[in-house]
């Protein structure tokens, strides 16, 4: 159940920000999203990476783009997000009270 309340409450979050997002991109249906983008279309993933004893020896996640259309991210404290910017790899401090939204390739 709470995670149901959960995946709810972030689609709807996700609903809101792809209203906005196309308000001030300038498109004058900005109910498309609503439309077309049910609950079908949305998913839930839950991902955890425990720290890792020998971090120093391990390699992350090769360099990728989120193909998704938006990504909405609570990072723990373990960490481990990078951005690249100016093309230098860019630690992104975790933060419990933030989530990070990500605007991914189908966006685009």
């Amino acid at each position: 159940r709470t995670i149901d309340e959960y995946a709810a409450a972030v689609s709807d979050l996700a609903q809101k920000l792809a209203h906005l997002l196309a308000e001030n991109l300038g498109f004058m249906r900005t109910s498309y999203f609503a439309q077309n983008c049910g609950s079908s279309s949305c998913y839930l993933r839950l991902n955890r990476y425990p720290p890792c004893p020998i971090a120093s020896e391990i390699c992350g996640l090769i360099s990728h783009t989120d193909s998704d259309f938006l990504t909405i991210l609570h990072q723990d404290q373990v960490g481990g997000l990078q951005l690249k910017k100016d093309g230098k790899w860019v630690t992104v401090k975790p933060n419990d009270k933030a989530l990070i939204v990500n605007i991914g390739d189908l966006f685009q």
